[in-house]
């Protein structure tokens, strides 16, 4: 539904409407890094198992008064925020931090309770409501980037709503050990989630500040910063497998952690690793072939992309790999360690986005992407080494899958030269090509087989 969205909001408003709203969004995630930082402390409490109702209390009062200030200051400086998003849109821009923090917590609050499944039903159940607002705001309404900054807050006051009312646990009376406990924790966690916001969002909102004409350093234009941004959302849905799987492992993670079981933690780590890129690896070796002419579903002009579109997928399968690693680190409770990988690849982030952004535009805003997403992986790996021992990685299973990427892209490649290279035909090729993958993946690979196997008889 979310793919429907952003297709429609780009066929209706073009990539430079898309921009400003991106840049809107991009500054709503940096600003809920408080709020992220508490709902893993929640998650990571609650997941402990013992006065979850106090953790939960405690965690929504810290939030509610630190997104009060939060939002005081938006209002009060309205025309700064104007200015980096380039819209009126300050007041609707408020509203969404509001939303964003509440749902966040309201998200790590089921995962803290080991209700992932639900927690995963919410976020889709959001995205269906926000993608509906925002094809509703532009087809009855047509009222621009603001009706969607508006239906993005709406869908998430909503869907916490429903989240709240879902949650097994319910509040009881906190004292001042639940909010030490939670800022304790919240200390480290803070940066791990400045860590994945700088992920996601330094390259947009750098692009946007080098290029504002007090600036100058830089010259990307909206429409670039609209198509990059679809690029990255194609990119995305390549690494939901990873996330899911992080989701899920946390709190196993974090219970055998009690008892100091690293054997079953290799072991699920082990399982998590042979999965994570089983969609982007073949993914990143499609987008070589195909990747411009299938980002022209959204319009002509976002072939452009096609480069920017490669380079964001291989950061996706780095920043996967790299991911599961930090969330090993976190579950077992060692969010000191997780800081200070998080603190390099945060520095490295934003001086590779600033230094190759200025030199090469939004090329240079993949390429710093990706650089930084490999120091994480180096680091992450490195770091647990000296916790639970070295990692047992899957190195033959990733080897297999990247083989079956191999012969799938060497058929596609054929195909290409005799078939015409028009949309509808390049979407033929791209389903063909993951028939050849999938099929070559279960022949040659008897683990995956047999959870393939085991998933269907359930």
């Amino acid at each position: 539904m979310g793919g429907i969205a952003t297709w429609y909001i780009n066929n209706q408003l073009g990539p430079g409407p898309y921009g400003e709203y991106s840049i809107a969004v991009a500054f709503l995630f940096w600003l809920n890094i408080p709020a992220s930082a508490l709902g893993e402390a929640v998650k990571k409490r609650a997941s402990e198992g013992t006065e979850r109702g106090s953790f939960l209390t405690a965690g929504h009062l810290l939030n509610l008064g630190v997104h009060a200030l939060l939002v005081t200051l938006i209002l009060i400086f309205g025309d700064q925020v104007n200015i980096l998003i380039g819209l009126e849109v300050a007041r609707y821009f408020a509203a969404l931090v509001a939303a964003r923090a509440l749902f966040d917590l309201a998200l790590s609050s089921l995962r803290g309770y080991k209700q992932v499944g639900t927690s995963g039903g919410l976020k889709t159940f959001e995205q269906v409501l926000r993608s509906s607002f925002h094809i509703g705001a532009l087809f009855f309404l047509g009222i621009g980037v603001g009706g969607l900054v508006l239906g993005h807050a709406t869908a998430m006051f909503l869907a916490t709503a429903v989240g709240l009312t879902l949650l097994d646990g319910r509040p009881e009376r906190p004292d001042l050990s639940h909010f030490t406990g939670l800022l304790e924790y919240a200390r480290y966690s803070w940066l791990g989630t400045l860590k994945t916001r700088a992920f996601a969002w330094t390259d947009v909102l750098m692009m946007r500040a080098l290029s504002l004409s007090v600036v100058g350093l830089a010259a990307v234009s909206k429409p670039e910063i609209g198509i990059y941004k679809v690029a990255w959302t194609v990119a995305s849905v390549l690494a939901l497998v990873s996330i899911a799987i992080k989701q899920t492992l946390f709190p196993e993670f974090s219970e055998l952690s009690v008892d100091e079981n690293y054997e079953r933690v290799h072991h699920f780590l082990n399982e998590g690793l042979t999965f994570t890129g089983i969609f982007a690896i073949p993914g990143l070796f499609g987008a070589i072939v195909v990747g411009d002419t299938v980002l022209t579903i959204f319009g002509a002009e976002y072939a452009r992309g096609g480069t920017i579109l490669v380079i964001l997928i291989g950061s996706r399968l780095l920043a996967a790999y790299g991911g599961q690693f930090l969330n090993t680190i976190n579950a077992i409770d060692r969010p000191d360690i997780a800081f200070r990988v998080n603190l390099v690849y945060v520095v490295a982030n934003v001086g590779l986005n600033f230094s190759l952004i200025t030199l090469f535009g939004w090329y240079g805003a993949a390429f710093a992407t990706a650089l930084a997403s490999l120091t994480t992986v180096l680091l992450s790996a490195y770091a647990l080494q000296d916790v639970i021992g070295s990692p047992d990685i899957p190195f033959g299973e990733i080897g297999l899958q990247t083989f079956a990427a191999v012969v799938m892209i060497s058929v596609v490649l054929g195909f290409q030269q005799v078939l015409p290279k028009t949309l509808a035909w390049t979407l033929v090729v791209v389903a063909i090509g993951a028939v050849i993958y999938g099929g070559l993946l279960l022949g040659l690979s008897p683990r995956i087989r047999a959870k393939v196997i085991g998933l269907m008889s359930e």
